[in-house]
């Protein structure tokens, strides 16, 4: 899927070079129409327009800084809630009864000029920590992957070949047996390619930016993932509490989020699966609950959750709901697991749509 032309990258690099470009020519301007420059008047205007100016650059240094895509449009944000904040102190300033030079509209403009350069500062910093965050994270659990899960499969795979090659060579071999070890073989190689397939679907839950994220309506998605399981489980018991609608800002991953969280309650299950699975839209936000009647996730399971890191003594089974953790997060959500002695519950928080949101949709259906 390609990039929508006019993306998130594109406005938020573009809002932040018109701000420095307007603040750069309020201070040229100012400084022009000024008589005679004093060291002082110079001073002012050099710490405004460096900042400024660095602004301007934006559209050079904000990608090459390791940003891309919805960081640069979080940290034009920034940049907006910098120069907001200055713009009140300076709105402030000027209604106090204190004494105003021929320097307060250059004073003004570079101290909105500092603000919107640190805000953009604050976002950049914030979005390369949640970036090396992340990579640890699909780093830690690629690692575990290849060097565990795979492993363990493909020797399952080798053990079944094993029996198949003695068991033929064997005459008095029942005829049952070598079938049995078909089975389980065809089993891990599926398993295999299905934990490829999580693995291949990690890079498009880190390239966020490549996919269009909108106002999607929840429920559709919800209804027909649980058609899925109830048709390729019939075992299953599936208990539904939803609602008309209810839009949340995701893409068409979000398919992905509630198949893997479903498939992972069946597949963990010990017993017959009942599943109970609700929607609920509230200030702003929409919460999709999964709960199951599955054995307690173990308690080192959850604290690789909770910390956000994996070890070699400590790791989660399969990659689903790390995936699904990404995707979500992408969105602007979160993931969070909870277990007891009646089940497992897992809760998808995700961000309703905004004005904001709905003046984006607007826009990229007039172009």
């Amino acid at each position: 899927m390609t990039a929508p032309a006019l993306s998130k990258q594109s406005l938020g690099t573009g809002y932040v070079v018109a701000t420095g470009v307007a603040l750069s020519v309020a201070l040229l301007a100012h400084a022009v129409s000024m008589i005679r420059l004093t060291v002082t008047d110079g001073v002012i205007l050099a710490v405004g327009l460096t900042p400024a100016l660095t602004l301007v650059a934006a559209h050079y240094w904000l990608p090459m800084s390791g940003l891309d895509g919805e960081q640069i449009w979080t940290a034009a944000e920034w940049c907006g809630c910098g120069v907001a904040l200055f713009t009140v102190i300076n709105v402030v300033i000027l209604l106090s009864p204190l004494p105003h030079s021929s320097m307060v509209p250059s004073i003004l403009a570079s101290s909105v000029a500092v603000g919107g350069f640190g805000g953009t500062l604050v976002g950049w910093l914030l979005e390369l920590r949640r970036s090396r965050r992340r990579l640890k994270q699909s780093n830690d659990v690629l690692f575990r992957v290849l060097r565990h899960d795979l492993r363990n499969d493909l020797n399952v795979a080798l053990g079944h070949l094993g029996e198949l090659k003695r068991e033929h060579s064997d005459r008095r071999a029942s005829v049952g047996e070598p079938q049995a070890h078909v089975c389980k073989l065809s089993e891990s190689v599926e398993a295999l390619i299905d934990t490829t397939e999580k693995a291949r679907q990690i890079a498009f839950a880190f390239d966020a930016d490549k996919r269009a994220r909108r106002p999607v309506d929840v429920v559709p998605h919800v209804r027909e993932q649980v058609a899925t399981v109830e048709r390729c489980h019939p075992a299953v018991s599936v208990e539904t509490d939803l609602p008309d609608q209810a839009p949340a800002y995701a893409d068409w991953m979000l398919g992905t989020v509630l198949e893997n969280v479903l498939e992972n309650a069946v597949v963990h299950c010990e017993e017959t699966p009942s599943l109970y699975v609700s929607v609920e839209s509230r200030d702003g936000r929409v919460f999709v609950r999964v709960s199951d009647n599955c054995p307690s996730i173990p308690q080192h399971e959850l604290a690789v959750f909770d910390s956000g890191t994996e070890t070699p003594l400590h790791h989660s089974k399969g990659i689903g709901l790390w995936l699904t953790t990404w995707i979500v997060e992408s969105y602007g959500g979160a993931l969070s697991l909870d277990s007891s002695d009646d089940g497992n519950t897992v809760r998808l928080e995700l961000r309703g749509p905004t004005r904001l949101d709905r003046l984006w949709e607007w826009l990229q259906s007039r172009l």
